[in-house]
């Protein structure tokens, strides 16, 4: 091989490489391109359980340790109980938080849970320990876990409906 057969072989490599590698992003980015549902596996086991870490540490207080909120939690006549958090946090998992947000954009509930939470510092996630504790509410939720994560981008959660 000559040194200009083997420059241009070389060249004709680096353009396949990168237009075979422009069309794997494409392709991911080809599966946030039309409107999906919870309920086609949007996030990965492993990123709910990045979210449940971040769950434990800065939700479980006020929505308890299976999402389901204080404001189901039976008040005892004549007792009173100092705790701490919100004692009308509400269910951010199951049936009646998926009937609240029934219809509704992950990135409306995204929206919601970055500028509210968590209560006194909302906004104190980063953009993906949001996503992540999103995908722990749709596992706890029941909800399947599928191939690629849950996107901390809102034009992205902004294709993806809740539906219950």
């Amino acid at each position: 091989m000559t040194h200009a057969t083997t420059a241009a072989a070389f060249a004709a490599a680096v353009l396949v490489s990168q237009l075979v590698g422009s069309d794997l992003e494409v392709g991911s980015d080809a599966a946030y391109a039309q409107q999906r549902s919870v309920a086609d596996g949007v996030y990965t086991g492993d990123q709910a359980r990045r979210g449940r870490d971040h769950y434990r540490k800065r939700c479980i207080l006020c929505h308890l340790d299976n999402g389901q909120g204080r404001e189901a939690e039976p008040v005892i006549v004549g007792q009173s109980l100092e705790r701490e958090g919100d004692p009308e946090a509400p269910p951010v998992a199951g049936e009646a938080f998926l009937k609240k947000w029934n219809g509704r954009t992950a990135k409306a509930l995204y929206d919601t849970m970055r500028t509210t939470m968590p209560v006194g510092s909302a906004g104190s996630l980063s953009p993906q320990e949001y996503a992540d504790v999103l995908a722990y509410l749709l596992e706890l939720s029941k909800l399947p876990a599928g191939q690629q994560e849950l996107p901390a981008a809102p034009d992205r959660l902004d294709l993806i409906t809740i539906k219950q």
